[in-house]
């Protein structure tokens, strides 16, 4: 795919078919100008094409193909120009023309245009072949790749689906031949942050004639290109600069750059390079404002989650890009959810592979969302052919979410086969109508409003709701103030945090400088797909009273809904069993996930259970021999004592804050990582939820002999439900202050709640201090009715029935302090959560 320069002289200067003295001056100072520099030959960087390919007169790069009519073209042999955008001029004027670079340039090709024209219009012809074929490139491999691939949809969907996909392609066969491409493949380990400068000097220059080029590229020729090796007039439209990890985040800066003013390079290629999710970013950023790029290889690199999420702002934004390679990257279960999330709104990417991505874990949300990303590359490949041939087949259907405008007023899809027929006889009659010459312009750009998440799910449902506290922070780093004649200056933050899912945004208070802020905020929003990703950002603020554009980000958490749906390290299969997966705490990277095995209903060994609730438990208790007693469980407070909610759909944790380069944001207390605390509660639709709260104990006994105290814990039984508070030390009036949530299936069925009091051990067995009992009905519950102390019994009153109750030294009785919380169903939506229980 390269050019080389084994020809003796650079490619792109071979002599045209007109007469010498046709020739202008200037012209004629051009080509002895180039003779001479073909003698010296520059560094070959480029990978030197093969003998068979030079043969072929379709794989070399001539500098201009010249018509039947004398005329020649602006780019060479990709014709940029065809298809309705032709710029001709005589031979010998057009010569002229385009030789007049060595004494300063054009003056139109100095202003950014060709001819009086925008750059934009000069390569939109390109832009536009190849874009057809790319979406008929992927719809070919879509439809050799499907074939039964998806057992849930049904056989006649299916054969619909492959009825359509062949027709589109075979329909016009002279729009999926790939246009020619002017090429540049650098060989490996031969560019570095040096070379990658001239690089993408020498492209804008191609372009703008006023854009600068490297000092020693000018020394004897401005009209020649020596990274490139191309002579100016020509222009390059794909880079191939796999290989070299030696480019650094300063290179890709550049090349960031130069993607922001660029308009005729359509596709870049930079796998294997080493890219970390530093570098991007920093891609990202080019991206987002670049309308030419189609094509994007960036396999085998290790950009991870990080990475991901900043290649999804691009693509959030981005309107051009056709295809993304992004398979061995070692995204996980986040970067999957935000690509998703990104991609169900946009409306032109038909092609992202994630392949060799996502290994060793298995979440169900994170499955969803990998079947979700095909459907919506899917749904943009469909209607691009819509759009492109106007008329889909007679045996399928337009996809849901198609324009309007494809759809005929009574309803009804058009049909295909008049198409088909009408390019027959335009064929058998010898010549072909303008449509199946070049094909109906490909507009990638205008969708609908309503173009999202229609085809997938209708617009208005949505599975549940989210209700988020957003606590407080701790041990932020310092910020850089700004202050007068006194300059720059670290001090501490004035934080806010900004919390972002499904479209909706909200923001908490600005607090004063502090390290450790606290907000204590609580709202709710609506969830429509379990891989929807809670984006928070911690953010600083200059003034106290109102946020600012420039705000500094001081470091931001992604977190999918599915995360808080399911039990932690629990998957829900296709099959309806459950299955957990741990990972130890601190683990390196690459470390796979290993398989929890727990005790089914019969007492046997197994790792696969009938319910999350026993897949949850087989994860506690691999946990907990592997990790010891700071174990993040499911059923238990973290060792720590600060997990204050635990139960069915709902997470309340610290997360660490990241950058916007991945790496992790370290405090004002040395190698201490920043965190934000959150506490997320799912409700999800026709599913009711029973809340437990545990505050308080008061008056116990004293159980540890000299010290006059106790190490309380409690044990929390409802059904298959077993919770385990956190152990306050040293207190006879310990306070709990935690929360069990759990999934209630009958709001009329009587529980019996057994509430366990323990003192807690460093030798020997735990000592049992007592017991309280409650029966009741969820509707029982509501308006605080139940709200209230109880009693401690001893171990041996089942049922607390007098006698035997639990005092402490005084003689005054032992409480527990409990509080219940009831929600009901709510039956705004009917799509049930995955890995939910109790529905």
């Amino acid at each position: 795919m390269g050019c080389g320069a084994s020809s003796g002289k650079p490619v792109g200067t071979e002599s045209q078919t007109v007469e010498p003295k046709q020739l202008t001056a200037n012209a004629q100072l051009v080509s002895e100008t180039q003779q001479k520099k073909s003698l010296q030959a520059p560094p070959n960087i480029i990978e030197e094409e093969s003998d068979a390919k030079l043969q072929d007169p379709s794989s070399r790069h001539s500098a201009g193909s010249t018509r039947r009519d004398g005329t020649e073209s602006l780019g060479g042999s990709n014709n940029i120009d065809n298809g309705g955008g032709e710029y001709k001029t005589e031979g010998p004027r057009r010569r002229s023309q385009n030789s007049v670079i060595s004494e300063g340039g054009n003056d139109s090709m100095r202003s950014g245009t060709f001819g009086g024209r925008d750059r934009g219009a000069v390569f939109e012809p390109l832009l536009r072949e190849h874009a057809r074929f790319l979406v008929n490139f992927v719809a070919v491999l879509d439809r050799n790749s499907t074939s039964g691939r998806d057992k849930s949809t049904g056989a006649g969907q299916r054969q619909q689906e492959s009825t359509f996909r062949q027709r589109a392609v075979t329909l016009q066969h002279e729009a999926i031949a790939k246009p020619k491409l002017e090429v540049r493949q650098f060989k490996s380990h031969t560019m570095d942050n040096v070379r990658v400068r001239k690089v993408c000097d020498e492209l804008l220059h191609l372009e703008d004639t006023n854009h600068p080029l490297p000092q020693d590229s000018t020394k004897d020729n401005k009209a020649w290109m020596r990274t490139l090796q191309i002579s100016v007039g020509k222009h390059v439209h794909c880079i191939k600069m796999n290989n070299n990890p030696e480019v650094k985040i300063g290179g890709y800066f550049l090349i960031s750059q130069m993607l922001s003013y660029i308009r005729g390079l359509v596709s870049l290629d930079i796998s294997s390079n080493d890219l970390r999710a530093a570098e991007a970013r920093v891609l990202s950023l080019g991206l987002k404002t670049n309308k030419s790029v189609q094509e994007l290889r960036m396999r085998d690199n290790s950009i991870g989650s990080e990475g991901s999420t900043s290649m999804a702002d691009m693509l959030k934004v981005n309107d051009t890009l056709l295809l993304l390679d992004l398979r061995m990257n070692n995204i996980r279960g986040a970067g999957v959810c935000v690509l998703a999330d990104a991609v169900s709104d946009n409306t032109t990417i038909t092609e992202l592979d994630m392949r060799w991505n996502y290994a060793g874990e298995c979440s169900n949300f994170v499955e969803l969302a990998l079947t979700d990303l095909k459907k919506f590359t899917h749904r943009n490949m469909l209607t691009s052919l819509v759009e492109m041939y106007k008329q889909p087949p007679a045996e399928c259907e337009l996809p849901t979410d198609a324009p309007n405008h494809l759809r005929q007023e009574n309803g009804e899809s058009p049909r295909l086969s008049e198409a088909v027929t009408e390019k027959q006889d335009s064929n058998q009659q010898g010549h072909r109508s303008d449509s199946a010459n070049t094909g109906p312009e490909l507009s990638l750009r205008e969708r609908p409003a309503d173009f999202g998440l229609a085809s997938i799910q209708g617009l208005d449902d949505s599975i549940g709701r989210l209700e988020v506290t957003i606590l407080s922070a701790k041990n932020l780093p310092q910020v850089i103030w700004t202050a007068g004649k006194d300059g720059e200056f670290l001090g501490l933050p004035q934080a806010y945090c900004v919390f972002t899912l499904n479209k909706q945004t909200t923001q908490t208070m600005i607090t004063k400088k502090d390290w450790s802020p606290v907000w204590m905020y609580t709202f709710s929003m609506k969830v429509r797909e379990v891989w929807q990703v809670c984006s928070v950002k911690v953010m600083h603020s200059k003034s106290l009273h109102r946020t600012h554009r420039d705000d500094y980000t001081i470091g931001n958490v992604n977190l999918p809904v599915g995360a808080v749906i399911n039990w932690r390290g629990v998957s829900h299969g296709a099959d309806g069993s459950y299955r957990a997966f741990h990972r130890p705490m601190h683990a390196g990277p690459g470390t796979i996930y290993q398989s929890c095995k727990g005790k089914d209903k019969n007492g046997r060994d197994t790792d696969v259970f009938e319910t999350e609730v026993e897949a949850a438990k087989a994860y506690d208790d691999v946990a907990l021999k592997l990790d010891g007693e700071k174990a993040a469980l499911n059923f238990a407070g973290d060792g720590v004592g600060e997990k204050r909610c635990l139960g069915q759909h709902v997470k309340e944790e610290s997360f660490a804050l990241s950058g916007e380069d991945g790496i992790s944001v370290i405090g004002v207390q040395a190698g201490v990582p920043s965190t934000v605390r959150l506490r997320l509660k799912f409700f999800a639709n026709r599913c009711k939820y029973l809340e437990i709260h545990l505050d308080r104990g008061s008056s116990l006994p004293k159980m540890d002999t000299g010290l006059g105290s106790c190490d309380a814990y409690c044990i929390a039984i409802l059904g298959d439900y077993k919770f385990r508070s956190r152990v306050v030390r040293n207190s006879l009036d310990p306070e709990f202050m935690q929360t069990f949530r759990m999934a209630v299936t009958d709001e009329t069925e009587e529980l019996q709640l057994k509430v366990e009091l323990w003192d807690w051990d460093r030798i020997g067995d735990d000592d049992r201090m007592g017991e309280a009992i409650v029966k009741f009905t969820p509707q029982q519950t509501e308006d605080g009715k139940l709200d209230g102390m109880y009693t401690l019994t001893a171990a041996d009153v089942p049922g607390g029935g007098g006698g035997n109750l639990v005092k402490n030294s005084k003689g005054e009785l032992s409480h527990l302090h409990l509080r219940f919380t009831y929600s009901g169903a709510d039956t705004a939506g009917s799509q049930p959560a995955a890995g939910s229980g109790g529905f």
